[in-house]
């Protein structure tokens, strides 16, 4: 059995992943020995939660004295490189929250010293073990909508997610720390399954505006557009929205899909069938998502497979 340890023990550690790694498909195959934070309020909560996990509030002391095989770093983008940096230095394996860092410049160093590492490193790219998304990438591949000519993604939300209280609750509107606003917290999801869907696109505009949240240091909403030789995908994201929602569209020459938050629908010149699917904007979804990739991460680790796919992703 592999030996993990996560490090932040924020929302999405102790809300996503912790339940996850919890989960009965995993139990034989990797256990969480040691967690760290540098918030005493996080540690002391995550205790409470897993009163027989070792908590530590400094990196290098619970890689010295755990030695452990992974780690499922879960802290905001300004603090990535250096976890990764001193995992990668020991060979030990990664997973890693989303956006990789909040630099380009620190994404190219942290991406070459993985490819050299020689350890495992996975994103949490967790949209793409959503039933959605998967079914979305099927009618896709298998051109049951023929060859598709738009994708139209809208995000609907009030405000930005805050984060624990005991650290910075507003790190995501804080440029420094996240790297930008809703086209960086939100919209890295969006640039991952364009390229499950589509591969790389032929160019990218976008259009980023303060709508509402005059008191964020980053932009409220978002709207970008990848442009493929046939295929035009859109990406409208807000915080500035007076409800909570997600939709989709996707037309090509075959027929069409829609998603309203409940519903997927699939039109064609044979009718209209309706494909049932959770909302997926209810986040309790993410534990079954963050669970199927968990599992992929550790069946990489066990065959050894270093191919960088997932860190040019």
């Amino acid at each position: 059995m592999l030996r993990g340890a996560i490090i932040g023990l924020g929302n999405i550690a102790m809300r996503g992943h912790v339940p996850a790694f919890h989960a009965q498909s995993l139990r034989s195959k990797a256990s969480i020995v040691a967690m760290m934070d540098v918030v005493g309020q996080n540690r002391v909560q995550a205790a409470k939660a897993l009163p027989e996990v070792k908590c530590y509030a400094d990196v290098e002391d619970l890689l010295r004295i755990e030695k452990p095989d992974f780690v499922d770093i879960c802290t905001p983008p300004h603090t990535h490189a250096g976890y990764i940096r001193a995992c990668a230095g020991r060979k030990i394996h990664i997973m890693c929250e989303k956006p990789l860092v909040e630099e380009f410049s620190s994404a190219q160093d942290i991406a070459n010293l993985v490819r050299t590492a020689g350890i495992v490193f996975v994103p949490c790219h967790q949209y793409k073990y959503s039933p959605l998304w998967k079914t979305i990438r099927d009618f896709i591949v298998s051109k049951k909508l023929g060859d598709v000519t738009l994708a139209q993604f809208n995000v609907y939300r009030l405000q930005a997610d805050t984060g624990t209280a005991g650290w910075n609750p507003g790190w995501r509107t804080n440029r420094q720390q996240s790297g930008g606003g809703i086209l960086v917290d939100t919209g890295a999801h969006y640039f991952y399954l364009a390229q499950y869907f589509f591969g790389l696109p032929k160019r990218i505009t976008s259009v980023l505006r303060t709508l509402k949240h005059s008191s964020y240091g980053v932009e409220d909403t978002a709207l970008v557009t990848l442009e493929y030789p046939s295929t035009l995908m859109q990406v409208n994201l807000t915080w500035a929205a007076s409800k909570r929602a997600n939709s989709v569209y996707i037309a090509g020459s075959g027929g069409s899909l829609s998603y309203d938050g409940a519903r997927l629908i699939f039109t064609s010149d044979r009718g209209t069938e309706e494909i049932p699917m959770p909302n997926v904007s209810d986040k309790n979804q993410y534990i079954s998502w963050y669970e199927s990739l968990i599992l992929d991460f550790i069946a990489r680790i066990d065959k050894n497979d270093l191919s960088s796919g997932p860190i040019d992703e």
